[in-house]
């Protein structure tokens, strides 16, 4: 298979982990294809990401191929070295358009259509932080502070339902753990109990309560590729209703 060139743009940046297999730091990073849909860009270098200082809401050209060891329709291998950023979508009424567009009102879809991307617009119910037991802190030989799972000490979970509930939510709800990266990071920022209070007022109350708020979803890599997570959030504050819509997004539609 050829390496391919694609304009996709970027919804979601999972918090990084350690390859083993590669020695170094990896994200789960997702978007959507300009022509192809969901694309789902692993691994992608930590240094890369950081390097083209590739954010939520760039546009970038990447060349991809489909992976031998990864049989999920969304997933391409990329070419680290090719990605530059395009463009960015910066208006927030064309970002709530194109949300608006893609978003699913139940994991039903996406699970009949055996995709293991998408984006849903949740009923949040609540969101709770789960302290694990601390990684113990490994140092290089430059005597730099290392850990495989730099974001593992705590687990960020949401209980949320779809909208028009899925085989799965229906009379309950979902329990999922959320990866997105700038969530995780921001636990990281306080002490422990400036940490809770900072991420559930972010998480909870602002995601609930004053943003329209989308999560996008994913499956685990590992078969039988059922397990879903929460791999991004995604949100804006909510429109007062005398709003106007304005610019029609034309790019991806």
């Amino acid at each position: 298979m050829s390496w391919e060139k694609e304009s996709i743009l970027i919804l979601v940046k999972a918090a990084p982990h350690w390859s083993k297999k590669r020695k170094r730091y990896d994200i789960c990073t997702a978007g959507v294809s300009e022509t192809e849909g969901w694309r789902r860009l692993y691994p992608f270098p930590e240094r890369n990401m950081i390097g083209k200082d590739v954010h939520v809401w760039d546009i970038i050209e990447v060349e991809t191929k489909k992976p031998t060891d990864d049989p999920r329709p969304e997933s391409r291998r990329i070419k680290p070295e090719s990605i530059v950023k395009a463009d960015r979508l910066e208006d927030r009424n064309e970002r709530r358009k194109f949300l608006m567009k893609i978003e699913e009102t139940s994991l039903e879809i996406p699970l009949c259509q055996k995709r293991t991307l998408t984006v849903i617009k949740p009923r949040i119910e609540d969101f709770k932080v789960v302290k694990r037991t601390p990684e113990p802190v490994q140092h290089t030989l430059e005597g730099k502070r290392f850990k495989i799972h730099p974001y593992g000490d705590v687990g960020l979970y949401y209980k949320w339902s779809c909208q028009e509930p899925c085989r799965y939510c229906k009379g309950k709800y979902h329990n999922m753990e959320c990866f997105d990266w700038g969530a995780n990071l921001l636990y990281t920022k306080y002490d422990e109990k400036t940490a809770k209070a900072k991420v559930k007022q972010k998480c909870l109350y602002e995601m609930k309560y004053d943003n329209d708020t989308w999560f996008a979803l994913g499956t685990h890599s590992r078969r039988p590729w059922k397990k879903w997570m929460i791999v991004g959030l995604l949100w804006m504050k909510k429109k007062k209703p005398t709003e106007p819509s304005t610019k029609i997004l034309s790019e991806f539609a």
